[in-house]
């Protein structure tokens, strides 16, 4: 069967049961409907009566809107909270710093008042509503900040507000030194590296990219449009909130590319050498600029990190495809390692996300590789969706890879140069894609009933 005939059908099986909701809605009508359109009038003249020819026409039924998928709806979640941080996070930070700034300038010309006022109160309650206005609005969905900040009238403010109503300037001094204490706290760098960094992120970029809730993944995040923003997520379990002091870090080769996977004894500056352990397939991936590179062993015997070369380089390249693209970014997906002598740590799987103008125009993006790059080699089912085993030239030898169009987004993941007909089941759907959001089940398409 050729591509395009499998595109079709293809289309036609994902769209089967909106189609199917659709029909069940305009054949499986009300009694009300029922009746409209058994006294209808007949369009030949004939036998028709006066009140059947006036009858009011029944409206067309609206067809039933297609459920969206829960695992689009994360995809979606994944590429904007990617794609903000990559574009927005640097100038969002700068503007939380500028709101912070009137409202400690208010409580600083406050101390001097000797005879403070309810426009005092009010003056201030201005100054902290426009920034819990700006932080609810532009950081809140991004990050866990506290309550008083996201809250013009808290409870700083309520308690100036006291002590003005009972004229106690003591308590009033108190009140404006507890709030100049609390804002510029919010300021300073280590509270900005707490709550408002990118590096790493927390809550709730993780939470989107992870299928589990036991904190056992830890993602790398690349948006390549601009300013190549790359950074790691994991779960605060092992931030340095936590018990754990040792927090999941980067190595960088000698050769520039760098790798996030784990969070062991060492101190976070230790040098890749200190590794001695390896991977058994003598493979890594890792961020590049832009890319995702495979990194090979040059030693026939290996003993340390150092000994990686890049042998692949953007091993994705061939699966771009930028007509009608709107954005893309890659996800370095891996269960988070604490033992040095685990070959796990830097098992990462790359994830490649591309979004589109539209589900059609993703569809031809997909088109338009299987008739330039990308060829054909089945089909294999993970988390219960089917994706295309694809297989591209990387200057002689092939890679392979698993490709899915789910609505707007064309996702690849899986690229390595071992044959699909070569891998074992843990090879082809490896637990750190599970994981990832990659990871989130399919449910089981219900069969639809007929109205009898």
């Amino acid at each position: 069967m050729d591509h395009s005939r499998r595109r079709m059908l293809t289309l036609a099986s994902s769209l089967s049961l909106p189609l199917l909701a659709g029909c069940t809605g305009m054949l499986g009508s009300s009694d009300e409907g029922d009746s409209d359109s058994a006294g209808g009038s007949d369009d030949s003249g004939g036998g028709g009566s006066a009140a059947d020819a006036t009858a009011t026409p029944t409206e067309t039924p609206t067809p039933t809107p297609e459920p969206t998928s829960e695992f689009l709806v994360r995809t979606r979640n994944v590429m904007d909270e990617i794609s903000w941080f990559g574009t927005q996070y640097q100038r969002a930070r700068r503007r939380y710093l500028l709101e912070v700034k009137p409202v400690t300038e208010t409580i600083a010309k406050l101390k001097q008042v000797n005879t403070l006022t309810s426009g005092d109160v009010e003056e201030l309650r201005s100054k902290t509503t426009a920034l819990a206005t700006y932080v609810s609005e532009e950081l809140a969905p991004h990050f866990e900040l506290d309550a008083a900040l996201r809250r013009g009238n808290n409870i700083y403010v309520r308690n100036f507000e006291a002590a003005v109503q009972q004229n106690d300037t003591a308590a009033q001094q108190d009140t404006l030194g507890r709030l100049d204490v609390f804002y510029t706290r919010a300021t300073n760098e280590s509270y900005l590296d707490q709550h408002l960094s990118a590096h790493p992120i927390e809550a709730p970029l993780h939470d989107y990219l992870s299928s589990d809730t036991q904190g056992q993944a830890i993602f790398g995040v690349s948006y390549p449009p601009g300013d190549n923003f790359t950074t790691q997520t994991f779960s605060d379990e092992y931030s340095d909130r936590a018990s754990d002091e040792v927090r999941p870090h980067e190595h960088e080769f000698p050769t520039g590319q760098r790798v996030y996977a784990h969070a062991h004894t060492y101190d976070a500056g230790h040098d890749i050498y200190d590794h001695e352990n390896e991977r058994p397939n003598g493979i890594i991936y890792a961020f590049s600029d832009g890319a995702i590179d495979i990194l090979e062993d040059t030693q026939a015997w290996r003993e340390r990190l150092g000994d990686y070369e890049p042998a692949y380089t953007n091993v994705f390249d061939a699966t771009v495809t930028r007509e009608g693209r709107v954005d893309y970014a890659y996800v370095m997906a891996n269960r988070l390692v604490t033992k040095t002598d685990s070959d796990e740590q830097f098992a990462g799987v790359p994830i490649f996300v591309q979004r589109f103008e539209s589900p059609e125009a993703a569809a031809t993006g997909v088109d338009t590789l299987f008739s330039t790059t990308l060829g054909e080699d089945g089909t294999v089912r993970l988390a219960n969706r089917e994706w295309t085993r694809v297989f591209y030239d990387y200057d002689g030898p092939n890679l392979y890879a698993n490709l899915h169009q789910i609505g707007e987004f064309i996702l690849v993941t899986g690229v390595s140069p071992r044959p699909h007909r070569d891998r074992s089941r843990e090879q082809q759907w490896p637990e750190q894609l599970k994981l990832s959001w990659l990871g989130m089940e399919e449910p089981a398409t219900p069969t639809p009933q007929s109205d009898g």
